[in-house]
């Protein structure tokens, strides 16, 4: 009797892409968000000012659920587009208020974003499959198609085996650039023992790349960026997918548990290395407190949404203006949502939460989303007995809860 094999669908990879669609961000200029910024949020340059992300993110979700191929996934999305007016070079507004001819949709484009989305979502899938089977094979090998269309700098890289853990892994892991086909792959001791014993020139330390500086024209940031690398992918984007995934279907996971629950979640989430991984380099968003009924309703939280979020973009602003908090610090927000001894309303939607904890002031600041679907941490910051009294008597702030 015949067997009937069935193709199984890449789950961690589609994880990955489904994790990015819930946020579809318009963008003018593909600098405007950049690198790991992509795990977070789903963009197609010029797309500003035309209904058009949600197609053709539907048209990549079917392409990765169904293997749908680069040319089925063209000839479904091409009249769509067309219909829509985003096709063909165009005269457009750009965000300087001037008129620019761009290119928008065409065969090219579908086939790149095709390309880049499908190899962006695998690896995201692939990391997946690093973590979960780190503890039995805890190397990495970099394999590069060794031709004569391979970048020098990726061919040096061939054979190169690290431990999944090396900083090196955070920017020389593929796709390293535009049409990059380098890939990693896992190994356990035993297989690097047989690799070496057949004769394989595998390498242990990481090759020297020189880094040029390179400036984003957009945001004015300059990076150094590795030779070989194109700007835009000096990133792990396997790694940047696989924990935006994790920590926003966590977040969901929690918001959505029963009290008792989702106390326990955020408890365990936040005593994990995880979360200390997750405050030095933030990706997806992170649980961190839960609201009392009561302070749920003056956010204007909708029904059952008590969980508040920590995202990876307002973490990467108290990097940058609260550089000296510790995760220590960070530890202490779930009891200042539970138990504050002040709390200030001056706006319909924002709530600051204060509680002292020895000598020093802890103020928490959260808000609500316009639906009262999504709570998130707005900033945290410790403060002064002089500006917790300037902040009580600020025009416009009302006393919500006082236990001073």
């Amino acid at each position: 009797m015949p067997v009937s094999l069935t193709p199984v669908a890449p789950a961690d990879a589609i994880a990955a892409l489904e994790a990015r669609g819930k946020a579809l961000v318009p963008s003018f200029r593909w600098q405007e968000r950049y690198a790991d910024e992509h795990a977070r949020a789903f963009t197609v340059a010029k797309s500003v000012g035309f209904d058009i992300l949600k197609d053709i993110f539907a048209g990549l979700e079917a392409a990765l659920k169904e293997g749908t191929t680069p040319k089925q996934f063209s000839q479904e999305l091409t009249p769509l587009l067309q219909a829509k007016g985003w096709w063909g070079r165009r005269s457009v507004l750009n965000p300087e208020g001037e008129m620019e001819n761009v290119q928008l949709g065409s065969p090219r484009r579908l086939q790149l974003m095709f390309d880049v989305n499908m190899r962006v979502s695998y690896a995201a899938g692939h990391w997946a499959s690093f973590e979960r089977n780190r503890a039995a094979r805890p190397f990495l090998r970099y394999v590069a198609i060794m031709d004569e269309n391979t970048r020098p700098t990726h061919a040096q890289h061939h054979n190169l085996v690290l431990p999944i853990d090396h900083p090196h892994w955070k920017v020389w892991a593929p796709p390293c650039g535009w049409n990059c086909r380098c890939s990693l792959q896992s190994l356990s001791q035993r297989d690097v023992d047989r690799l070496v014993k057949q004769g394989v020139p595998l390498k242990f330390e990481p090759p020297t790349i020189a880094a040029f500086p390179w400036e984003n024209k957009v945001t004015g940031e300059v990076r150094f960026v590795p030779e070989g690398i194109d700007p835009g992918w000096d990133y792990n984007p396997g790694q940047a997918g696989y924990m935006g995934s994790v920590n926003a279907n966590l977040t969901d996971k929690v918001s959505r548990a029963p009290l008792p629950v989702m106390r326990a979640g955020i408890e365990e989430r936040l005593a994990s290395a995880d979360f200390e991984r997750f405050l030095r380099a933030p990706e997806g968003s992170m649980p961190i407190g839960i609201l009392t009924d009561d302070l749920a309703q003056a956010l204007g939280a909708a029904e059952r949404a008590r969980a508040v979020a920590l995202s990876d973009d307002v973490m990467r602003r108290q990097l940058r203006d609260q550089p000296d908090l510790t995760a220590a610090d960070y530890r202490r927000l779930p009891g200042i949502f539970a138990d504050p001894a002040l709390v200030l309303q001056d706006g319909d939607r924002s709530l600051l939460l204060l509680k002292k904890v020895g000598e020093q002031w802890w103020a928490a600041a959260a808000r609500s989303t316009a639906s009262g679907q999504g709570l998130y941490l707005e900033n945290l910051r410790g403060i002064t007995d002089a500006q917790l009294a300037r902040l009580v008597g600020r025009t416009g702030t009302k006393v919500i809860v006082d236990r001073r």
